[in-house]
């Protein structure tokens, strides 16, 4: 009996210890979808980045020290604070498969009460199921922007185009990794770069920046690695400052 109790507990031991291990190596390649805003101090600036998959970092390695908005921080210093309310798969459109308004993450990006909003989405939108062509895109884009000045209208908008996305040699037909249809990727950039113009924002065009460079992104294509994550970063940094 006791021999019995003595494996049970080793085997308990080995489960936890592969379940730590398999946590930690989520964490830190950026695929737990766990996030820390942390408060931000009265007098800092307050920076909420939102996005999906890219403003959450999927697949940065060392993701707490080099996903795309940590780096921003790095890069502003102390007079921000920056949150990373990025979710990985999100949509803007409220009708696709997950839509980023049915998210906790959303609610909390609107309590943050953000006094700069970088806002970067689309990607998921170009997935055949998603796409609802040019005209409802560009009108779910503006409602979603919208529900962000009800509380606070002199909030500044920094509105970003979605990365490129690459083809790899996995991918067949229109889709590239995760169904991205490059294309659709290529018209939502340019429906946003016509949005910022409507709003009188400044456009940060991500999209034409990533367009020369695969070589910042994961095998996936969609990904931006840490070379990609921190270009992003220095990007949104000088158009912030």
């Amino acid at each position: 009996m006791k021999k019995a109790m003595r494996i049970l507990v080793i085997l308990l031991a080995v489960l936890l210890l592969a379940a730590a291990a398999g946590f930690v190596y989520l964490y830190f390649n950026g695929l737990s979808g766990l996030t820390r805003i942390g408060t931000p101090a009265a007098n800092q600036i307050r920076v909420a980045c939102v996005g999906d998959s890219v403003t959450y970092g999927h697949g940065v390695k060392n993701w707490p020290k080099n996903n795309y908005p940590t780096v921003l921080q790095e890069l502003l210093g102390d007079e921000y604070h920056v949150g990373n309310f990025g979710f990985s798969g999100r949509a803007v459109q409220p009708d696709s498969d997950q839509p980023y308004t049915a998210t906790a993450r959303y609610e909390k990006s609107l309590a943050y009460n953000c006094n700069i909003l970088v806002f970067m989405m689309g990607s998921n939108d170009s997935k055949p199921e998603n796409w609802n062509g040019p005209d409802q895109f560009a009108e779910d884009l503006r409602s979603l922007l919208n529900s962000y000045y009800q509380d606070n209208a002199e909030r500044r908008l920094f509105l970003c185009t979605p990365p490129t996305a690459f083809f790899t040699g996995d991918a067949e037909g229109l889709c590239t990794n995760f169904d991205i249809q490059p294309a659709v990727v290529d018209e939502i950039a340019e429906i946003v770069r016509s949005v910022a113009e409507e709003y009188d924002c400044t456009l940060i065009d991500i999209h034409a920046l990533t367009q020369a460079h695969p070589e910042w992104f994961e095998k996936d294509g969609v990904h931006p690695n840490n070379d990609g994550a921190r270009a992003i970063a220095q990007t949104v940094a000088d158009a912030l400052v």
